[in-house]
């Protein structure tokens, strides 16, 4: 009678998965018990084990430690990397609000000046794994935030409609205006932070601000 043995499912640890291994392998665990626990085979236990320094080399050059990351793979330009973290940490020392385009935009600019070429593109996949590589993360600015009560929406819904329908309105023929300020100088409300950061004090707001009236019709034909 023949019996078939089930596929193991591929799992890909993360580095911090294997630093905890590596150390329970130094406390004497078995690599059975570990390949068991972690849902891998002995083989990828003992190829963590042969692989211990690179590793340890590995993490021990990063700032945020292991992190989320499941291999050691590198940038394909560190010098541009190396260039473009310095100025992300430099910036946010100063509180400097930093966005993806930002980041993007510095990138081919550190790319341009260190390669002397203008081919790179700092893509969306590069600024993620860029961001993967430095731990670096998105954080909301501190700050007051506003107020609404939404349980006004659906009764005043109800009543609009109602009006639209007394007056056999078209939704063309409803329109929408409202007086607000554009603050064209204020900063965004959300930053890329490094790591280390735990949180991202807001700094005054500017003031400065042109009145605009927005006004556009329910059918989205005329605005």
């Amino acid at each position: 009678m023949s019996s078939q043995t089930q596929k193991r499912k591929h799992k890909t640890l993360t580095i911090k998965e294997k630093c905890d291994i590596l150390d329970r392998l130094n406390r004497n665990e078995t690599f059975s018990s570990l390949a068991s626990e972690y849902g891998v085979g002995r083989s990828t236990i003992y190829d963590i084990k042969k692989n211990h320094e690179k590793i340890k080399k590995f993490v021990s050059t990063t700032d945020c430690g292991p992190g989320k990351r499941q291999t050691l793979k590198k940038a394909e330009h560190p010098e541009v990397e190396e260039a473009l973290y310095m100025w992300f940490l430099q910036e946010r020392n100063r509180h400097a609000p930093i966005s993806g385009p930002m980041l993007a935009m510095k990138a081919k600019f550190f790319y341009k000046e260190i390669t002397k070429k203008d081919d790179f593109m700092a893509s969306k996949g590069w600024l993620e794994r860029f961001k993967s590589r430095h731990g670096i993360r998105l954080m909301t600015i501190t700050g007051e935030k506003l107020s609404n009560d939404a349980t006004c929406i659906e009764p005043f819904k109800l009543r609009f409609l109602q009006k639209v329908n007394d007056f056999n309105l078209d939704p063309s023929q409803v329109y929408n205006a409202d007086e607000s300020g554009l603050f064209w100088r204020v900063m965004p409300n959300k930053t890329f932070v490094s790591c280390n950061e735990k949180d991202v004090p807001g700094r005054k707001v500017s003031k400065e601000r042109v009145t605009i009236l927005p006004c556009a019709n329910a059918a989205g034909t005329r605005a």
